[in-house]
């Protein structure tokens, strides 16, 4: 299970340095990558007195995880920004604020 967590989080690293660099192909890999991690993760066990490690490394992965999802909010509002102001420049209609999660 600590194998398979350390994997996770560094598939996670990787998530998020590929969303800081914006590059979609790299995105999806990235994406793809931590898909398998985590599958891989929800089939092991925790070893007995590993509990203490696997809280540490659960609470840093979700730390992770909430920096991907503040990633994903800024670049999902930085492209509605660009396509509002794309329909500004065509005189059309605004289509409205990107949602956050």
């Amino acid at each position: 299970m600590l194998m398979q967590m350390d994997e996770m989080q560094a598939r996670l690293d990787a998530l998020v340095e590929a969303l800081d660099g914006q590059d979609p192909g790299t995105i999806i890999a990235a994406s793809e990558a931590l898909a398998t991690a985590v599958i891989l993760f929800r089939n092991s066990t925790i070893p007995a007195g590993a509990e203490q490690r696997a809280r540490l490394l659960i609470t840093r992965t979700l730390g992770q995880l909430e920096a991907a999802a503040i990633r994903v909010n800024i670049l999902k509002n930085w492209t509605r920004q660009r396509i509002d102001r794309n329909h500004a420049i065509r005189g059309m209609a605004a289509q409205g604020a990107a949602l956050t999660y």
